[in-house]
């Protein structure tokens, strides 16, 4: 038989006998494996520095081996090489220049390299492609996974990183308390990701065998809150995937629920206290741990003293007073990141956050009463903040009053309020306007401040909010965009959450010098 023949009764034997062929090509793609084991050591990845305005390399120390022992053991390299994912999963600030934009610009692409560079293979990304300023009670996240030899047996590790930089209109969603006690805006979303996750697991596992899975999971911010919530229902939900190898670790983490809500959420709850409220010794056991910056405000925005409190085991990064420790970091903030340095010994104290959100808890009386008539202001005043259009990212554009009061009835609250109710307070922020931006800056006023003052006030006035409060808030607003320093303690308290500052206070303090409470050393 020719050689031709042969291979053309062969495929006819194929077609007509599958049978015969199927197994073997089963058993070939039950050993394919995605991603690859990588040597241990520093690997450079990038992220999204608000405070130079830039993306930056930094280096961390990642290894396959991180994952080979109990997630209940508290790993301070594993949690350093998280905060690079964490900080790699930020939209680029490349991408800014496609801010409008839906589709793919780019937001990723930090966080695809450092999958690249760590051996992860399978990405897949979620709410990457949308317009930045859209809101919503959503959450960006990635999953990507490699297969490898781990203790001698066939391993797959999952990656599930969350955003929590970078995301713009995303930031409506953590003012949403809603109607209930625990948080809406870091509830809704744990559902689609934890369906997600399962598809994501059936899907690879359909691929190609598994073996032993380990879950690899991190946050940042508004990730992080989100994370926490979803580990607690992952260890309760998710057959097969066992608590010790599901390795939880997030920073600047905000709290989300009270001790009577949603149980399917709980795990290890306010593992930092005793039952009595008072405060333990040492952790608990967990496989959650939130790495909070003492000073840092967002963590602290739904106060514990309203009854919220975290999943897991809180550790504290202290604030510091200490003239020699303030000398290292400063050097660290000059040497080791962009070219803005981070003055450590500017930023807020522990104390002077506490006293910061005692004011903000007198103000806004209750969880009830933020929700009953303060959160809908709130949360399109932020709206409109962080909507943009193609003229306004390109040509500075900064609208007229027209153009605020049809930009105003597109907000989620506003669409069905008055048209000469909104006109009204327009007129009257853009009389307000140049006063608040001088309490901005009196020198030059960052194009970002001056296209935002009008809608941000409007909004408030809407509302009927106090004149002298919509200039308050309008203020801080304007100075967090633009990331302008004042001697104030909520711009000192804001600017403890620049990721900087918890790479520094990672890379500094020793694990022993972590703390169960906010701390600040002298």
């Amino acid at each position: 038989m020719k050689r031709r023949d042969f291979c053309k009764a062969l495929a006819c034997s194929a077609a007509l006998a599958p049978g015969l062929t199927l197994p073997r090509a089963e058993a070939a793609a039950k050993n394919q494996t995605v991603g690859r084991a990588v040597p241990s050591g520093k690997y450079s990845l990038s992220f999204r520095s608000e405070l130079s305005q830039m993306d930056i390399e930094h280096e961390y120390y990642y290894s396959d081996s991180f994952f080979a022992h109990s997630s209940l053991q508290y790993d301070h390299q594993l949690a350093l090489a998280t905060l690079g994912m964490v900080g790699a999963a930020f939209n680029t600030w490349a991408s800014e220049a496609k801010y409008w934009a839906n589709g793919d610009v780019g937001r990723e692409n930090s966080l695809d390299a450092a999958y690249t560079k760590l051996g992860y293979g399978d990405a897949k990304y979620r709410y990457y492609d949308i317009d930045v300023g859209k809101a919503g009670d959503f959450v960006g996240w990635s999953t990507a996974r490699k297969t490898i030899t781990l203790n001698g047996r066939r391993t797959t590790i999952v990656a599930l990183i969350l955003r929590g930089g970078g995301y713009g209109g995303e930031w409506v969603s953590n003012l949403h308390t809603g109607a209930g006690h625990a948080h809406s805006g870091f509830i809704i979303p744990v559902n689609e990701v934890f369906t997600d996750l399962k598809n994501y697991l059936a899907a690879a596992q359909k691929a190609g065998e598994l073996g032993l899975v380990k879950l690899w999971m991190g946050g940042y911010s508004r990730g992080a809150a989100v994370a926490n919530l979803l580990a607690a229902r992952l260890n309760k939900e998710l057959s097969g995937l066992a608590r010790e190898d599901v390795f939880v670790y997030t920073f600047a983490t905000p709290v989300a629920l009270g001790p009577q809500d949603y149980p399917n959420l709980q795990q290890d709850y306010d593992n930092n206290h005793n039952a009595d409220g008072t405060l333990k010794e040492s952790w608990g056991e967990s496989n959650i741990f939130n790495i909070v910056s003492s000073g840092d405000i967002v963590p602290c925005l739904m106060p514990e003293e309203w009854g919220y409190h975290r999943n897991g085991n809180d550790r504290f990064l202290p604030s510091t007073r200490n003239e020699e420790e303030l000398n290292d970091l400063n050097e660290m903030g000059r040497n080791d990141f962009g070219p803005v340095p981070l003055d450590f010994s500017w930023l807020a104290t522990n104390e002077e956050t506490h006293e910061l959100m005692l004011k903000m808890e007198e103000y806004f009386i209750s969880r009830e009463n933020y929700h009953e008539n303060y959160e809908a202001a709130l949360m399109d005043m932020v709206q409109c903040t962080f909507i943009r259009s193609e003229e306004e990212v390109t040509e500075n554009k900064i609208l007229d009053d027209g153009e605020v009061i049809q930009r105003l009835r597109t907000l989620t609250h506003l669409k069905n309020m008055d048209y000469w109710k909104i006109s009204h307070a327009v007129w009257a922020a853009s009389t307000m306007s140049r006063a608040v931006l001088k309490r901005v800056d009196t020198g030059s006023i960052p194009i970002r401040a001056q296209q935002i003052v009008v809608p941000v006030l409007a909004v408030g006035l809407c509302y009927g909010l106090e004149s002298e409060a919509v200039s308050l808030i309008a203020k801080y607003i304007l100075m967090f965009v633009s990331m302008r320093s004042a001697p104030d303690n909520a711009i000192r308290a804001a600017f403890c959450h620049h990721f900087e500052n918890y790479t520094a206070l990672m890379e500094y303090y020793a694990p022993s010098e972590h703390c169960m409470e906010a701390t600040t050393r002298t």
